[in-house]
């Protein structure tokens, strides 16, 4: 269920690949999605921690707005990047510690078969022969596949974070040609205000899309139910009757 698959032990007679089918099919969605929130649970609280840390020395120490975003209340990319992979690690070294303990491989073989196996390569030439050793495998190759995946998708995100900000930086650097100046004006009165410049920047971001708008702006023409360009609590009252 952790895509490795190292070989040593195989299904032989047609009821047990049957039923190897079966488990693995069932089994490996629904341990992805148990531990899968284990590891966000985790992440989450490690989140909330550094949060109240930084929001409790703010005042003596403004070097951890580096690492979180207080205005928005979450961690920054790159903080959840370094977790991830602080946590990829710290598998790999556990993985080799017991490797090397409990298994009797080298150094270099522990290091080989842990990094094979957190990375779900598991050649296969290598793999967990003694009792304790497969039972802390069970669980550790579970914990260790999912750190993994959690890190790829941080990495991800970090890209997708990355080219937004780049485009953001781009769109709002623009000066506004006469084209722009007349797409802005959704409303064709002469002129753009502050509002109508601020949905087409967010459309160029690709914030909101126009059918979002229109979605919008019928909802609103329905509340104005006075056709005055605005709503009035009697308007919003005449609405709920």
């Amino acid at each position: 269920m952790c895509t490795i698959g190292y070989g040593d032990i195989t299904p032989s007679s047609t009821a047990t690949k049957l039923f190897s089918i079966m488990f693995v099919l069932v089994g490996f969605g629904f341990i992805d999605i148990l531990l899968a929130g284990m590891v966000g649970y985790v992440l989450d609280l490690q989140e909330k921690y550094l949060l109240r840390t930084i929001k409790g020395g703010q005042d003596r120490d403004k070097a951890g707005s580096i690492l979180v975003d207080v205005k928005k209340g979450r961690m920054r990319i790159r903080m959840k990047v370094a977790l991830a992979l602080g946590v990829v690690v710290l598998c790999i070294g556990i993985g080799m510690a017991v490797m090397h303990f409990v298994e009797r491989l080298g150094w270099l073989d522990s290091f080989y078969l842990s990094v094979m196996s957190v990375t779900t390569v598991g050649y296969g030439d290598r793999a967990f022969k003694s009792m304790p050793g497969r039972i802390f495998a069970s669980m550790w190759l579970l914990v260790s596949t999912l750190a993994v995946a959690r890190a790829f998708l941080y990495l991800a995100e970090a890209r997708v974070d990355k080219r937004h900000r780049r485009m953001a930086k781009w769109v709002l650097g623009q000066d506004m040609t006469v084209s722009q100046f007349l797409a802005a004006d959704i409303d064709n009165n002469g002129f753009v205000s502050k509002s109508e410049y601020a949905i087409y920047k967010l459309k160029e971001l690709g914030k909101v899309s126009e059918k979002d708008i229109l979605q919008i702006c019928q909802k609103f023409d329905r509340l104005d139910t006075g056709n005055c360009g605005k709503i009035t609590l009697a308007d919003l009252m005449e609405s709920h009757h």
